[in-house]
């Protein structure tokens, strides 16, 4: 396996640092919704891999190595040795269809000798939960599902998928590995501390969140924000919500905010927030952040007992919500990640509207939100 990494400049792609010319079978590429609206970002990828399967995303900021970048693009070309590829794309025009989309996908993916299945979906107008479970009801419980919802920075504006084509609004675009050879290490943690009372979710539809112990959700939220209230839904980002299951006392799952609804009072996140459940609010710490970025590298990476020689590609998915709370130490998440690596290991990423990876404890794949999530992709 070989990777070349590409950063964009101004108006064609250049290479990052000293990489070989190959011949990919696959690109992936992740750059600002400005920057990767423009045609000549897909055109130029094409005419110089012009037999690779290309994807991307809009992102809320580009990591390249120990770089974390704004307003850019950045890409990565793959040549795997003894690994073959299928894509898929869906177009989506609301959350309610997410389900459907994910089983058409998981239908068009599954395959004799399927692997692990990478998503690149949409970011705005999906319930990244609903995704997951349609893509999973199609595949076998051993086929590795990871990915990310694409972003729009801080604006909540539109967000862009490209599958073989130019970057489009309302896509959701899979991947799939296939073979005996391709090893998938995968790591997902958060790092954020939750504060205040448990909360009663007592109405919800979906991953739309009406009232939390009986309240309007969106006033709950505007008392903690203060004057940070006006510069909602990304302002939300400071406070995330942890939720679980009223009977159990682990550790929940983290919800972020993409919208606000002024007229009712609710808030539409990332994924389900199921009546029933119990809420916490979350706030930061900045040296929780970064460790936990070092322990989903270090789970990752102690999974990565197959590489021969070669090179390896994590693949960095963390939340905008960490970059915002993070602000000029943003490059300390992703330089502790590289050191947990060796020097054959390359970086590429993107902060996302969400994350899909494997739960650590459970390993059942999830929608999660402000963590850094780490696909690696290893050749044995």
């Amino acid at each position: 396996m070989q990777t070349t990494q590409l950063i964009w400049k101004g108006n064609s792609w250049e290479n990052y640092g000293a990489n070989e010319n190959i011949d990919p079978q696959l690109v992936l590429f992740f750059g600002a919704t400005k920057v990767i609206a423009q045609p000549k970002i897909y055109a130029t990828l094409r005419e110089k891999f012009p037999t690779a399967q290309i994807l991307g995303c809009s992102t809320a900021g580009e990591i390249i190595e120990d770089e974390v970048l704004d307003g850019n693009a950045v890409a990565t070309a793959i040549r795997f040795d003894k690994t073959t590829l299928d894509v898929a794309y869906e177009f989506i025009d609301s959350s309610d269809q997410s389900y459907d989309v994910g089983e058409k996908l998981g239908k068009a993916i599954s395959k004799e000798g399927l692997k692990s299945v990478f998503v690149l979906s949409d970011g705005l107008a999906v319930n990244g939960s609903d995704l997951i479970k349609g893509i999973s009801s199609q595949l076998p419980k051993e086929v590795i599902i990871s990915g990310g919802l694409s972003g729009d920075g801080a604006d909540f504006g539109r967000t862009l998928v490209a599958c073989n084509d130019y970057a489009l609004p309302g896509q959701v675009a899979v991947v799939g590995f296939y073979g005996d050879h391709i090893h998938i290490g995968r790591g997902s943690i958060g790092g954020w501390d939750p504060f205040g009372p448990d909360r009663v979710v007592t109405k919800s539809k979906s991953n739309v969140l009406y009232e939390l112990d009986g309240k309007p959700a969106l006033d709950l939220y505007k008392k903690y924000l203060g004057e940070k209230a006006e510069e909602l839904p990304s302002s939300a980002l400071l406070f995330p919500l942890m939720i679980r299951p009223a009977d159990s006392q682990e550790e929940g799952i983290v919800r972020t905010i993409l919208a606000v609804n002024e007229g009712d009072k609710s808030m539409t996140f990332a994924g389900d927030i199921p009546e029933g459940y119990m809420a916490k609010l979350m706030m930061s710490n900045f040296d929780r952040l970064i460790d936990g970025a070092n322990e989903a590298a270090s789970i990752t990476e102690s999974q990565n007992r197959h590489k021969e020689n070669g090179e390896s590609l994590a693949i960095l998915i963390s939340c905008v919500g960490r970059k915002l709370v993070l602000g000029h130490r943003i490059e300390e998440e992703v330089e502790t990640v590289q050191s947990v690596f060796d020097k054959n290991t390359k970086q590429i990423g993107f902060y996302s509207y969400g994350e899909i990876s494997s739960n650590v404890k459970t390993d059942q794949c999830e929608l999660h939100n402000q963590t850094m999530t780490i696909t690696l992709i290893t050749e044995k």
